[in-house]
């Protein structure tokens, strides 16, 4: 196994080497690009890879839950944009009760998305 776990998404990424022989990764979705050019660095990436190896499926986990976090916290930031624009969408449209009816279900789910982030936390 020649692959670390990207920072952000989890994603496994593939250990590339590039024309002067030292390692990289990318991450396609994240856009995230790694790059080792010391000697330290080499080292130190070569024995991550080896603990990998033997750890893989705690690694596999972790990275799992990791991508759970980022997908509430993304479903988060998409309810407070709601939330935001609320305001100037029902203004033209609708009433005020509409208006508070739907920001309460958004702050309740915004809410219900944090209980679940907790929960993880704790386990």
């Amino acid at each position: 196994m020649n692959a670390i776990p990207c920072l952000l998404c989890g994603k496994r990424l593939g250990k590339r080497i590039d024309k002067n022989r030292k390692p990289y990764f990318v991450c396609d979705p994240c856009g995230v690009q790694m790059f080792i050019r010391r000697p330290q660095g080499i080292e130190n990436l070569d024995e991550l890879i080896k603990t990998l190896g033997k750890k893989e499926l705690p690694a596999r986990e972790h990275a799992y839950v990791l991508y759970k976090i980022q997908a509430i916290l993304g479903e988060i930031r998409g309810l407070r944009k709601e939330l935001d624009s609320l305001d100037s969408i029902f203004d033209l449209f609708s009433d005020n009760k509409e208006k508070k009816r739907t920001r309460k279900l958004l702050e309740a789910r915004i809410e219900n998305l944090f209980s679940q982030l907790h929960r993880i936390a704790e386990s």
